[in-house]
């Protein structure tokens, strides 16, 4: 029952975001996604913030690794998939709690909650750098050598035009 809430809420999310209708759907599946990796680390015994970080790297690497073949930015699709793991109600709680005079149990509930928000946009922000600096760059370097296999005969005679070429002395190396 929460997934399909989940998947509601993240479509209605992405209507209110006016996504681009191709990639609505795909931003659902991987908000709900990204909340049962969150649920399934939660029920392992991990704490709120290490769940709230692993769940969001998981959203925005699919979301960068996917912006390319739907054609938008990856916050596009990562945003649906972060709202849910926001500390709404915890943070919440910590307001009721400051507000009814228990200043220690609403600190404390109030350092939960920051400190899940800040392990949110500390996945976001890591998956983000490792997508552009290293797996981008990776797949690039990937695509560009099944290219250069599929078209051995270019390759051949590209590389016996420059060893016709003359050759060089010991001196000139």
């Amino acid at each position: 029952m929460n997934v399909l809430m989940i998947l509601l809420a993240s479509l209605s999310t992405g209507v209110l975001f006016s996504l681009p209708r191709a990639s609505l759907f795909t931003a659902s599946i991987v908000a709900v996604g990204g909340y049962l990796l969150n649920s399934s680390l939660l029920g392992i015994g991990v704490t709120q913030q290490e769940a709230a970080f692993a769940a969001s790297f998981a959203v925005s690497m699919l979301a960068e690794l996917l912006a390319k073949e739907f054609k938008v930015p990856a916050l596009v699709l990562a945003v649906p998939g972060i709202i849910p793991l926001v500390p709404g109600s915890t943070a919440y709680r910590a307001t009721t709690y400051l507000v009814e005079n228990e200043q220690s149990l609403g600190t404390e509930t109030a350092m939960r909650a920051s400190l899940t928000a800040v392990g949110i946009a500390s996945g976001l922000l890591l998956a983000s750098a490792l997508s552009r600096r290293v797996i981008k760059p990776m797949l690039a370097r990937l695509a560009q050598r099944d290219e250069d296999a599929d078209s051995p005969g270019e390759k051949a005679s590209e590389s016996g035009e420059s060893m016709s070429a003359t050759p060089r002395s010991a001196e000139e190396e």
